[in-house]
């Protein structure tokens, strides 16, 4: 029986693309770089806010731009100093989403947010919105443990809430959270209201062995309420 529930954020819980964008466009505006469209940056996000800046700073330089007088560490913490002055008004929340964590948290499951997102930013952003009780436990980037896809969070979490790896799922958008739920030993259940980094996420599940696919967190937190119903 699954005692314990992790939940990615982006693209999960939140549709935070806008958010996103929008800091990297500042910080374009602020280093003098080319601005990143939009749908460049969708397919950048996923493997936390060092990977983005390792992406966008290879699009820059592919741009023209002068990168010798920066470096990744001063450009993640100006992108990170530029997103915790944004009062989150670009990120929505995904509809049933944080109802389905509520419901199973209800039910006695503990729930945790396990996000490559930094976790600064992901407690900011839940206080912001009222929702700092909605989970048992927030494990992002930023601490010592390595980002999804590694297993380091997911394990983290399971070792808080006192689980073992059958008891416990993962709940994401991405194949940085199925591949991290698979290397912890836990059941994947994926939604597809995400980013993926631009690949077709049931296409690329299916292909890598993963069945338990889902058009948003809502139905896939229906399915294991269902199940625990049937307990």
């Amino acid at each position: 029986m699954i005692r314990a529930v992790c939940f990615d954020l982006d693209g999960t819980l939140v549709s935070s693309l806008p958010e996103i964008a929008e800091g990297v466009r500042r910080l374009a505006r602020k280093e003098g770089f080319a601005p990143v469209p939009d749908e460049v940056v969708a397919v950048m996000i996923g493997g936390g806010v060092r990977v983005l800046i390792e992406r966008l700073m290879r699009w820059w330089a592919a741009a023209g731009a002068d990168l010798s007088k920066v470096s990744e560490d001063q450009l993640l913490k100006e992108l990170v100093e530029i997103w915790s002055g944004m009062d989150g008004s670009r990120i929505a929340l995904i509809p049933g989403a944080f109802e389905g964590v509520a419901k199973l948290k209800q039910k006695g499951v503990a729930v945790w947010l396990v996000t490559n997102k930094e976790e600064s930013l992901a407690k900011a952003f839940l206080a912001e919105r009222g929702l700092e009780d909605a989970f048992d436990g927030v494990i992002g980037s930023g601490g010592a443990a390595r980002p999804k896809p590694w297993p380091d969070m997911i394990e983290r979490a399971m070792q808080e809430a006192g689980v073992r790896p059958d008891e416990c799922a993962m709940v994401g958008d991405s194949r940085n959270d199925a591949l991290a739920a698979r290397a912890a030993g836990v059941r994947a259940l994926l939604v597809e209201s995400g980013y993926n980094e631009g690949i077709p996420l049931a296409a690329w599940a299916k292909a890598e062995g993963f069945t338990e696919i889902f058009p948003d967190t809502g139905r896939a937190c229906a399915r294991l309420l269902k199940e625990l119903e049937a307990c």
